[in-house]
């Protein structure tokens, strides 16, 4: 689900070239506290394989302004307090000239305040809107973020004259953002939301708060978690016999849910990115050619 969004990483890093030239020492540094441990090192694990490879790629070509590019990695953990503490490391000790990296956007906004202080260009690969809204002078991000995925979510339920949801999300930035972008646009798609529950990513299960949807007349369930959370929420799902359509954030939408849920994953509906299925795109479409192009090169160097 991540790899995608890291894709124009490096190109946007290269429109930064005009604060990286003030630094002297070579190479240029670049931070990248990703999650490398626990349930969702798979997401941190692709982000720091495709900088890996992209950065040789770049370093063969010569670098940025002949100057190679140099990433430093720690695990963020997936925790806001270690996130925090890696920040501070990359931008004092470290002495990074730019960050990219914080995998959830639960770990990506207790940091903004510290690298828009220290002006650090940082580009995070957490999705939720929150991140750059307000706009933000030194942060970007890469996903499509939860405003977007809500609203085709949202559209395609009208379509499927679905007007009654209960809603399931995490106790985390990601789940809150999705969660306030549900909640705030379902009105405008004649929606209405008759359960409205959370959970936290830690819980091994779901049911009891599951089996109280059964109790409601709602005609779908939409969730909005991310890492294992979504698995652990399907299999649940299934466990109870719970029969209404069930709906999942783009976050659930990767290899590693679909080969955890195995059957317990047919018929859940998501919004997915182009970066699935990039061999069916018409040739015409432009990003096409670039997701295909790294997808080859990243089966090539690490063979999955």
């Amino acid at each position: 689900m991540k790899k995608q969004s890291i894709i124009g990483t490096l190109i946007i890093i290269v429109t930064l070239t005009w604060t990286l030239t003030c630094f002297a020492a070579e190479p240029i540094r670049i931070g990248s506290p990703v999650l490398l441990s626990g349930t969702g090192a798979y997401v941190g694990g692709a982000e720091k394989d495709t900088l890996e490879m992209m950065a040789a790629d770049l370093n063969k070509a010569g670098g940025i302004n002949g100057r190679p590019l140099e990433f430093i990695f720690y695990d963020e953990e997936g925790k806001p307090d270690v996130a925090v503490s890696m920040v501070k490391r990359l931008i004092q000790k470290d002495k990074v000239a730019a960050i990219v990296g914080i995998s959830t956007s639960w770990t990506a906004l207790p940091i903004i305040p510290i690298v828009e202080k220290d002006e650090i260009p940082t580009i995070i690969l957490a999705a939720a809107i929150k991140i750059v809204d307000p706009v933000k002078k030194w942060v970007f991000k890469t996903p499509a973020d939860d405003r977007i995925v809500a609203a085709k979510l949202l559209n395609y339920m009208q379509s499927q004259g679905i007007k009654r949801i209960a809603l399931m999300s995490t106790q985390d930035g990601f789940g809150d953002g999705g969660r306030s972008e549900i909640t705030a646009q379902a009105p405008s798609y004649g929606i209405n939301i008759v359960f409205d529950d959370k959970y936290t990513m830690q819980d091994t299960d779901i049911t009891p708060t599951l089996s109280k949807i059964k109790k409601t007349d709602a005609q779908a369930v939409i969730n909005w978690s991310s890492q294992r959370a979504p698995i652990i929420l399907t299999m649940n799902y299934r466990q109870i016999g719970l029969e209404l359509p069930l709906y999942q954030s783009h976050a659930a939408f990767s290899k590693d849910f679909l080969d955890a849920t195995g059957k317990n994953s047919e018929g859940v509906k998501t919004a997915a990115m182009k970066f699935y299925g990039a061999e069916k795109l018409p040739d015409s479409d432009p990003q096409k050619k670039v997701i295909l192009g790294y997808q080859e090169a990243y089966k090539k160097r690490y063979g999955k």
